[in-house]
């Protein structure tokens, strides 16, 4: 968790960690593009495992690089 005070845009406010929950939203969806192609995924057992796991791995990896 960041320590970075609420943001109030438009009068909602939101809690520092949502962006940072849509910002490594779209870096996974950048990740998940590149890795497609590749064939990384005929490799995985569950996609949807691994895509849940590479999802926690860049959340906590954002969430650190903004504390």
């Amino acid at each position: 968790m960041s320590l970075f005070p609420v943001i109030v845009v438009f009068g909602l406010s939101f809690p520092p960690i949502f962006f940072e929950l849509i910002l490594s939203l779209v870096v996974f969806w950048l990740v998940r593009k590149i890795l497609m192609p590749t064939g990384i995924y005929d490799f995985v057992w569950h996609p949807a495992l691994f895509n849940t796991a590479l999802y926690c791995c860049l959340f906590w990896l954002i969430g650190r690089l903004f504390v």
